[in-house]
């Protein structure tokens, strides 16, 4: 089940930045996240059927919320912008996702007390340096 999780990640990702990559160049960039989000919506209520456990209960929330839906509208207008501006969708996503990596391996530390190891900071050097590789010209 561990590995499957992140299988479900990634299969949503590559189905996000292919989807994204096609919408028209014409379409307001927040009305397109409008319908997206409605649509989006919709099958998030239709998945809490077919997945019963856990809390439903607007108590439990808190502003978490907040921070992750204004992290989700930056991500999905930084790609679809990224991606009108001429930005592959081979590269574009790998170099969000190392620099983002780039940025939480001191946060998980500082917040969290996540231990970095000298072979997960040797493994970034390695995504940095390809990163490199791959977007010089």
């Amino acid at each position: 089940m561990y590995f499957t999780t992140l299988l479900v990640a990634v299969a949503g990702s590559v189905t996000y930045h292919l989807s994204l990559k096609r919408l028209p160049d014409t379409l307001n960039p927040f009305f397109s996240l409008a319908v997206i989000y409605s649509l989006a919506l919709l099958i998030s209520l239709a998945g809490m059927a077919l997945y019963p456990t856990g809390s439903r209960s607007l108590g439990q929330l808190n502003w978490s919320l907040l921070g992750a839906a204004l992290g989700v509208i930056g991500i999905e207008v930084g790609f679809l912008l990224a991606y009108r501006a001429g930005w592959s969708v081979g590269y574009t996503a790998l170099s969000a996702n190392v620099l983002t990596t780039l940025m939480l391996l001191p946060l998980g530390y500082l917040l969290y007390r996540e231990q970095p190891t000298l072979a997960r900071l040797g493994g970034m050097l390695l995504c940095s340096s390809g990163m490199w590789l791959l977007l010089r010209r």
